[in-house]
């Protein structure tokens, strides 16, 4: 799943000196070709392995790596003012990384993307009744455009729609209101806490259950699993880096750099055929998600 666990979006040191945006930039793109990355990797899991091992390997790894980096801090890191929060949050990050990944099952890794990327138009859906937040007409529009290009991929009611092109719907749901409750989480609680919080949560939860669903991995999956940790953890360190150079706000617009490289991905290593919806699909749900980002910019800027 794309950025699956991800630390809260807020810069952690300021909001950094236009000198070192590019810096920014380029680590938070090199963040979002990590996450595709371990999707990819996830999916070449998906068939071989039972779903319940890909996740458990995908969060045992990366809690073992973070681990390793913040043992001398972790009990110090680990302290958190949102208990509460912090497991709902877990939670519904867990669960959209079983969507997300039992979608990449049946699915083409490009189209399951492009269709989680609704996540941050239901963000902006749901902000208003559980944040108060004002959600203007503009906002509602560009909600109703990037749910019509979900359509334009899904095709529901046409021959080639799968009832699979639900999932990462599901998942992009569970995704946006774990954004939502990390918004409430970030008002005590550092980014590096969150992560390290989020992997540990989703690694005790998956153990308990994994006993019933275990396969042993052969070499190879084995070192997929580990592969997906390592990778997952470069990409979230990526992330906060590029945050504590650059706000959050403007490094936002570079999330839809997934789409490209998942279709990028998809042809090489899958031999993905990307049809024309699709493409067309994708590129509305980027449009209606970049005019948000826009508006909040001008919005942030006139308050």
């Amino acid at each position: 799943m794309n950025a699956p666990p991800a630390p809260d979006r807020t810069p952690v040191s300021g909001l950094g000196s236009s000198q070192n945006f590019p810096v920014a930039a380029a680590l938070f793109l090199l963040a979002m070709f990590c996450f595709i990355s371990m999707d990819a990797v996830a999916k070449w899991l998906t068939g071989q392995i039972d779903l319940v091992m890909i996740v458990w390997g995908r969060y045992a790894a990366q809690t073992l790596l973070l681990v390793l980096i913040f043992a001398p801090s972790l009990a110090r890191r680990l302290r958190t003012r949102h208990v509460g929060l912090q497991t709902t949050r877990s939670l519904l990050l867990l669960a959209a990384t079983f969507l997300f990944f039992a979608g990449l099952e049946a699915l083409p890794l490009s189209e399951t993307v492009a269709i989680f990327f609704v996540a941050p138009l239901i963000v902006v859906a749901l902000a208003g009744p559980l944040l108060g937040e004002p959600i203007g007409l503009f906002r509602w529009a560009a909600v109703g455009v990037g749910f019509s290009g979900m359509l334009i991929v899904q095709q529901p009611g046409a021959a080639a729609f799968q009832w699979a092109s639900l999932l990462p719907f599901f998942a992009a749901t569970c995704y946006a209101l774990q954004q939502i409750t990390t918004r409430k989480v970030t008002a005590g609680d550092s980014a590096v806490t969150t992560l390290i919080f989020t992997a540990l949560a989703g690694t005790v939860v998956v153990s308990c259950i994994a006993p019933f669903f275990w396969e042993t991995p052969d070499w190879r999956q084995a070192l997929a699993m580990l592969t997906m940790g390592a990778i997952g953890g470069v990409g979230h360190f990526a992330m906060i880096l590029a945050l504590a150079r650059a706000p959050a706000s403007a490094l936002a617009p570079f999330d839809y750099s997934s789409l490209i490289w998942a279709a990028l991905i998809g042809v090489i290593a899958f031999d993905e055929i990307l049809p024309p919806t699709t493409l067309t699909g994708a590129a509305i749900i980027a449009g209606a998600g970049l005019f948000v980002i826009w508006r909040e910019r001008r919005a942030r800027q006139r308050g």
